[in-house]
């Protein structure tokens, strides 16, 4: 009898520990998205620079509220490791979009001219203010946050041997992809378009948030995953200014197709040193 007292008061206060780990996210969540509506609101034409901000410092916040740094993805396992298929991946997307580039040419199938300086403001939006806001965020916080109450396993991922935690599922779909639904929405100025656009984008976000949460399981650190997550969003939109959006998902889905086939195993497959 005892023994189960013990027991069912271990569960509850797991529960308990679960409820408010999710709690604590959540209304992070919340508040930057009603920041975010705000802004909109407000900088119709520019809100997204200042929402972006607003991630970056909640997830700043919440990483600093645990005390816990180096468990939240600031400080990867290894630096070389994390740099080393960063530099990989970075080459194999700028090859793909060179040649994808080139090929668009020989056809006569550019989509406009597009200036330096627009394509250095593309990389700064794409890569820092979506690439490592949202990574800083969801995986370096709400990952980790959730990762200490949610610690069932999985064993595998699309074939590959690798133990990777409910925490990092958690956040990929419910956190991470599932509100890409709500982009079209914004109850400040009265704007509802949920479209089936929205729901492919939301799926397609919540594949990816669960790889890029293995990738920072695997590494301990968001630096390949920020750098992942940007180059896909710079090649989609930044690279679509110059070739159109219909080849420029067309090269995305190339050079992922390279990345699944060619990287992804080999990363969480490599040993990695737990030292610096």
């Amino acid at each position: 009898m005892h023994s189960s007292m013990i027991s069912e008061y271990d569960e509850e206060f797991l529960i308990k520990k679960k409820v408010m780990a999710v709690l604590e996210v959540v209304l992070l969540e919340i508040i930057f998205f009603i920041s975010a509506w705000y802004f909109q609101w407000l900088y119709p034409s520019s809100y997204g620079w200042y929402s972006k901000l607003i991630m970056i410092f909640l997830g700043i916040m919440g990483i600093l509220s645990h005390r816990r740094i180096r468990n939240y993805g600031l400080f990867p396992k290894n630096i070389k490791f994390s740099i080393k298929w960063s530099i990989y991946i970075l080459l194999l997307f700028l090859t793909i979009i060179i040649t994808g580039i080139i090929a668009a040419c020989i056809v006569g199938f550019l989509e406009l001219k597009v200036s330096a300086r627009l394509l250095l403001i593309d990389a700064i939006w794409f890569f820092i203010f979506v690439g490592f806001a949202e990574e800083l965020f969801f995986r370096g916080y709400v990952q980790s946050r959730l990762n200490e109450v949610f610690t069932k396993k999985y064993r595998k991922i699309i074939g590959v041997d690798f133990e990777w935690h409910q925490g990092t599922l958690i956040t990929g779909v419910v956190f991470f992809g599932l509100p890409h639904i709500l982009v079209g929405i914004n109850p400040l100025i009265r704007i509802y378009n949920i479209s089936l656009t929205h729901i492919i984008i939301a799926a397609f976000a919540s594949f990816l948030g669960i790889i890029f949460g293995i990738i920072r399981e695997k590494t301990g650190g968001i630096i390949i995953v920020t750098i992942l997550h940007g180059l896909i969003d710079f090649t989609v939109y930044g690279i679509g200014r110059i070739i159109g959006l219909m080849l420029s998902n067309i090269i995305t889905i190339i050079a992922l197709f390279f990345f699944f086939a060619v990287f992804f195993e080999k990363i969480l497959k490599e040993p990695l040193s737990e030292q610096q």
